[in-house]
C-alpha cells in the first residue's frame, strides 16, 4: 500500500468565493482599461479621420429623413443625398461667413467693453488681472518671416480636408447607408444580428434627433436672448446672440461661456444692475430651451443625463479639441441608446448579481 503524500495546509483550503470574483472582475477590467488606452492613443493619431466619419455621420443623421421622404416620391436617392449635401454646405459657409463677418467687424468693440470689465473688476477686488487687448500678442519680431505661416497654413489646410472628407462621407452614407448597413449584418446571425440591427438603429435615430433637437434649441436661446439684449439696450447684442448659437452647440459649457461673456459686456456697459437683469434673462431663456423646447423637439430626452454630458464634453475637449468637445456628446448618446436597445430586448436583466 502506498504511503500517503503529505499534504499542505493550502490544500485544505480553497480561496474565498468573493476573492474569486474580485481577482475575475479586476482582471476583465484591466484588459479592458488597456484596450481603452491603445484605443485612445489610435483616436488621437487619428483624430482627422476619425472626426471627419463622425461629423459625416452627425450630417447623414441631420439630412436622412429628407433624403428618404424624396425617395418615397420616385426622386433618385443619389439626386437627393446631393442636393441634401449641397444645401448643408451652402448653410454652413454662409453661415460662417456671416458670423464671422459680424464678429470681426465688431471685435475691436467687444474687446473694449471685457477690458472695461476687467479693469473695473481689477479695482474693485484689488488684484491685478491681464487685459483681455493684449491676449492678441501682436508683438513679435517680422524675421519670423515664412515660418510663422507654417503652422496656420497646415492647420487651415487639415481643416479643408477634414470638411471635404466629412461631406464626401455623408453623401456616401445617405446614398450607400441601407446597402453599407445590410452588409454589416449579413456578418452576423441569429439574435445577434437582430441585436446590432435594433441597437444600430436606435442609436441612428438618437444621432439625428440631437442633432435637429440641438439646432432648433440654440436657435432659440440665441433670438432670446439677442431680443432681450436689444430691449435691454445691451451693445454688440446681435454679436452676442450670435455666439450664443454658435457656442450652444457645445451643450452645457458652450451655453454657459456665452452667457457669462453677455453678462460681463453689460456689466462693462451698463453696471451692476443691468448686468444682475441679463444674468437673469440668460437663465430664464436657456432653462425654457433646457426644459421646454428640447424635450418637445427631441420627443424624448437624451438617454444621458447631465453629469454623463459634462463628463463628455470635458473629455472630448481633452481628446480632440473643439471637434471633441462638440461630437462626443451626440456619440455617447448613440452609444447609450444602442445598449439600452439592446438590453431591454433582452429583458432589462441585472447586469450582476440576481
Amino acid at each position: 500500500m502506498a504511503a500517503e503524500e503529505p499534504r499542505s495546509d493550502l490544500d485544505d483550503r480553497t480561496a474565498p468565493a468573493w476573492l474569486v470574483r474580485t481577482a475575475a472582475v479586476g482582471g476583465r477590467l484591466l484588459v479592458l482599461a488597456v484596450l481603452v488606452w491603445l484605443l485612445a492613443g489610435l483616436a488621437v493619431k487619428l483624430t482627422l479621420v476619425l472626426v471627419a466619419v463622425l461629423t459625416a455621420l452627425l450630417l447623414a443623421g441631420v439630412a436622412a429623413p429628407a433624403v428618404q421622404w424624396a425617395s418615397r416620391r420616385g426622386v433618385p436617392r443619389w439626386v437627393s443625398a446631393g442636393a441634401a449635401v449641397l444645401l448643408l454646405l451652402v448653410v454652413l459657409v454662409g453661415a460662417l461667413l456671416g458670423l464671422s463677418a459680424r464678429i470681426a467687424s465688431q471685435l475691436p468693440q467687444l474687446r473694449d467693453a471685457l477690458d472695461r470689465v476687467s479693469t473695473q473688476l481689477s479695482e474693485r477686488f484689488g488684484m491685478s488681472m491681464p487685459s483681455i487687448g493684449d491676449l492678441g500678442g501682436g508683438g513679435g519680431q517680422g524675421g519670423a518671416g515664412i515660418g510663422a505661416l507654417v503652422g496656420p497654413a497646415q492647420t487651415l489646410l487639415e481643416a479643408l480636408l477634414g470638411v471635404f472628407l466629412a461631406l464626401a462621407l455623408a453623401f456616401l452614407f445617405l446614398t450607400s447607408g441601407p446597402g453599407m448597413w445590410q452588409w454589416l449584418l449579413g456578418k452576423f446571425g441569429g439574435r445577434v444580428r437582430e441585436d446590432v440591427d435594433a441597437g444600430g438603429r436606435a442609436a441612428w435615430g438618437t444621432v439625428g434627433a440631437y442633432v435637429r433637437g440641438l439646432t432648433i434649441v440654440a436657435l432659440f436661446d440665441a433670438v432670446g436672448i439677442g431680443l432681450g439684449l436689444l430691449l435691454l439696450g445691451i451693445p454688440l447684442a446681435l454679436t452676442l446672440a450670435a455666439l450664443q448659437f454658435v457656442a450652444s452647440y457645445i451643450p452645457t459649457i458652450g451655453a454657459f461661456v456665452a452667457g457669462a461673456v453677455a453678462v460681463l459686456v453689460a456689466y462693462g456697459a451698463e453696471g451692476l444692475g443691468t448686468a444682475a437683469l441679463v444674468l437673469g434673462l440668460v437663465v430664464v431663456v436657456q432653462q425654457l430651451g433646457n426644459d421646454v423646447v428640447e424635450p418637445y423637439v427631441m420627443k424624448s430626452r437624451l438617454p444621458i443625463n447631465a453629469a454623463m454630458v459634462l463628463i463628455a464634453v470635458t473629455a472630448g475637449g481633452l481628446l480632440w479639441g473643439l471637434a471633441g468637445a462638440l461630437l462626443f456628446v451626440p456619440l455617447l448618446a448613440a452609444a447609450s441608446a444602442a445598449g439600452h436597445e439592446v438590453w431591454a430586448r433582452h429583458g432589462s436583466r441585472p447586469i450582476a448579481g440576481g
